[in-house]
Parts: structure tokens; C-alpha cells; sequence
């Protein structure tokens, strides 16, 4: 005989490869002080507890007012070193949505099914970019950047360690691909899925194999007086951009599928 026992827990995050927009399931390493996070085979990081949050997790339908989700600080780092390890923030508790009963006579309920969906329930899980190492494996087509970022007038060249960068399409600033650079300043950037174009500048041929971009890196000289071993969180470059306080650069190329570019960008810091 079996016993089915119920848990609230406080919500959940996931682990995301930008380039091919799929879920990592191969379990990371998390970091998280005071707060009860386990990974399932999914590769959904499931969150049970947290500071001042045990009495929630014995309500699995929350009474009284529920509060307002606390931003807390995760470390990720991969075993397997296929992508660089980070920080990030994620939230919890996450709201619990409101199921409506079925209606009468019915077997399934739309309701509830949309309830599980909801952005930003706790049936929602947060998703966390994670950058893949220059060392990883890429796939037989897609357009592969890999680049240096070196400091200014040092010799032999310096890499500069967690530098950002993106790969922005010109014709419309569609960020393509985003990436960072390791401790040595080498960053591995890919576009999956590239295809023929059709050239709107109304001269040359009809479709275009490539697509112009500019690859852009940005870079926060405050890294550099960060100890050793310390690990970044890349939001806290991204959701700064334009900001003048860090060093950038960019280059303008033809990227297609299937090609590979070797790019060096010096920065002065």
C-alpha cells in the first residue's frame, strides 16, 4: 500500500543553452547558502525552502496572504566544464495561481491546464543563461565565432577575464547570439540555424548566404580587482548596455552557416 504525501514547494529555475534554446540536463553544481534547492531529471532546479519560507512549504493550498518573492543568489558551476560558471539571481516564493473547479459534469479542466502555464507561477520555472566554454563542442552548422579579448599594450597579450559579447544583426539589432569570455579571455560565440536571406538592398543577387552582424564586447575594469576565483554574473554587464563605464569595441563581418571566424578585440582598460 502506497501513502501520497503533498509538499508546497517554493518554485523552481532552469538552466538554458542560448545557443540552442534547450534546457541543460546535465546537472550543474549550485551554490545557494540557506536555501533548499535540488535538481530533477528534467534538469529543473526545484527550490523547497528558504529563509523564514518552512511554514509555506506545508501549505499546498496557501492560506492567508502569500508573499512577494525575495531575490536570493545562485553559483553555478559545470563538472563536466562545457560552460562557464556563474551567478545569477532568481526569486522565491513564486505565486501560486488560482485553479477554478471544473465545470460541472466535465472530466477536464482548461483552467487548471493554463494555471500550470502562467508566466511567473511557481508551475513556471525562472530560466538562467549559462554561456557555453570556448572548449565545447558546437554542431556541423552553425556559424561559429571564436574570439580573444586582449588588454591594450601588454605583452605578451593579457586576456581580460569575463568580458560580455553579443552578435547583433545590422539590418534590424536583433542580438543573434551572446556569449563571455573564461579566465583567459577566450569566448566561444554560435548562431544555430542560419539560413538564405533574401537581399533586400535592392542590387547584387537575389539571396544573400550570409547575414552582416556586428560583434560586440563590452567589459567592466571593476573585474579586474576582483579576487581570484571570483565568479561573475553577466547580467550585471547586460543589463547596464549602453553604459560608458566599460570598455567596448566591435567589428563588423559576414557570418553563414557552417563558417568559422577567428576574432581578437584589444580593449584599453
Amino acid at each position: 500500500m502506497t501513502e501520497s504525501m503533498d509538499r508546497r514547494i517554493l518554485g523552481a529555475f532552469v538552466c538554458v543553452d542560448p545557443i540552442t534554446g534547450n534546457s541543460v540536463v546535465n546537472p550543474l553544481t549550485v551554490t545557494v547558502p540557506q536555501w533548499a534547492v535540488k535538481p530533477n531529471r528534467s534538469g529543473v532546479y526545484v527550490i523547497f525552502d528558504g529563509p523564514n519560507f518552512n511554514s509555506l512549504t506545508s501549505q499546498f493550498i496557501p492560506s492567508g496572504t502569500w508573499p512577494a518573492p525575495t531575490s536570493f543568489e545562485v553559483t553555478l558551476c559545470d563538472p563536466g566544464r562545457r560552460y562557464l560558471p556563474r551567478r545569477a539571481n532568481v526569486g522565491a516564493p513564486l505565486s501560486v495561481p488560482a485553479i477554478a473547479p471544473p465545470p460541472a459534469g466535465s472530466t477536464s479542466n482548461a483552467a487548471a491546464q493554463a494555471a500550470l502555464t502562467r508566466s511567473g507561477t511557481v508551475f513556471d520555472p525562472q530560466q538562467v543563461s549559462v554561456y557555453r566554454a570556448p572548449s565545447a563542442p558546437t554542431g556541423p552548422n552553425w556559424a561559429v565565432i571564436r574570439a580573444s579579448v586582449t588588454r591594450a599594450g601588454t605583452t605578451p597579450p593579457q586576456g581580460l577575464p569575463w568580458a560580455v559579447l553579443q552578435v547583433v544583426r545590422t539590418s534590424d539589432n536583433t542580438v543573434l547570439a551572446t556569449g563571455q569570455s573564461d579566465t583567459n579571455g577566450e569566448a566561444l560565440l554560435a548562431v544555430a540555424g542560419l539560413t538564405i536571406e533574401t537581399n533586400t538592398t535592392g542590387t547584387g543577387p537575389v539571396t544573400l548566404s550570409t547575414v552582416a552582424v556586428s560583434v560586440n564586447v563590452y567589459f567592466d575594469p571593476g573585474i579586474l580587482t576582483e579576487p581570484a576565483g571570483w565568479i561573475p554574473n553577466p547580467d550585471d554587464i547586460l543589463s547596464k548596455l549602453p553604459d560608458t563605464a566599460f570598455s567596448s569595441a566591435n567589428q563588423a563581418v559576414q557570418l553563414g552557416s557552417g563558417q568559422v571566424l577567428l576574432m581578437n578585440f584589444v580593449l584599453s582598460v
